[in-house]
């Protein structure tokens, strides 16, 4: 099993924070349903943080039916119950680990349209909380889930910058979705590319060129496509035995 990956928890809302940091694990199935997962202190060591905050956690998740403590001691990962699935407070197309081509699918054909209407509507605030976002990407081209973070709040920005209260609140229910998905991407191919592409989008945003931020959008979604099929196909070939 891969070892999970951490970020340290912030001081200000602890509890909240790792639980999301306990909840993507699961849902990014570093630890899949059946795993033990680490004791109290050792996470309370990584995460730098108490263990009333890694227990209030764990409580939280065992509430939503994703943990459960087995006799004999060890905290469990649950398998996905309908139960499970029927509880509104869980991401459920997470819970069924969508394939990261499926989502990119999905962002080609969404991103593309509000870009488009980011040309109309962003004002002065809309593009500076877009180049923070970029300059965010850049502090953390070295951390690649850090980086991950910075280039979804990048697309989210963008979604917010239409002002269009359906597509954010879209983008609301299936962050969990995207974040799991980007932390695949950066993961697989590294940050160059978002690094390039997001430069350009956000400087044919503040140039107003709707034309050119739609057609590096779409080439930017469709690059990130034929590089993982191509690394998937790479991946895939079976072993020739040659050395």
């Amino acid at each position: 099993m891969d070892k999970p990956r951490f970020t340290r928890i912030k001081r200000a809302g602890v509890k909240d924070q790792v639980f999301e940091q306990l909840r993507d694990r699961i849902m990014e199935q570093t630890w899949p349903p059946g795993a033990r997962i680490p004791s109290e202190n050792a996470l309370a060591e990584v995460l730098g943080v108490s263990r009333v905050s890694i227990r209030e956690a764990l409580h939280m998740l065992a509430s939503l039916g994703l943990l459960e403590t087995r006799h004999g001691g060890g905290t469990y990962v649950r398998e996905y119950t309908g139960e499970i699935f029927l509880n509104p407070l869980l991401p459920v197309l997470v819970l069924d680990k969508p394939d990261i081509l499926h989502v990119l699918e999905y962002r080609k054909i969404m991103e593309k349209g509000i870009v488009s209407l980011v040309m109309k509507r962003a004002g002065s605030a809309e593009i500076e909380e877009l180049e923070s976002a970029y300059q965010a990407m850049v502090e953390h081209k070295n951390d690649s889930r850090a980086f991950a973070e910075a280039d979804l709040s990048f697309h989210l920005v963008v979604a917010k910058a239409t002002g269009n209260p359906v597509i954010m609140k879209v983008n609301t229910v299936i962050t969990d979705i995207l974040k799991v998905s980007m932390y695949g991407i950066v993961e697989s191919l590294g940050p160059r590319d978002g690094l390039y592409y997001h430069r350009k989008i956000l400087d044919a945003i503040k140039a107003r060129d709707g034309a050119l931020a739609e057609t590096l959008m779409e080439e930017h979604i469709e690059r990130t496509i034929r590089r993982l099929k191509r690394k998937r196909g790479v991946d895939r070939k079976p072993h020739s035995g040659r050395k």
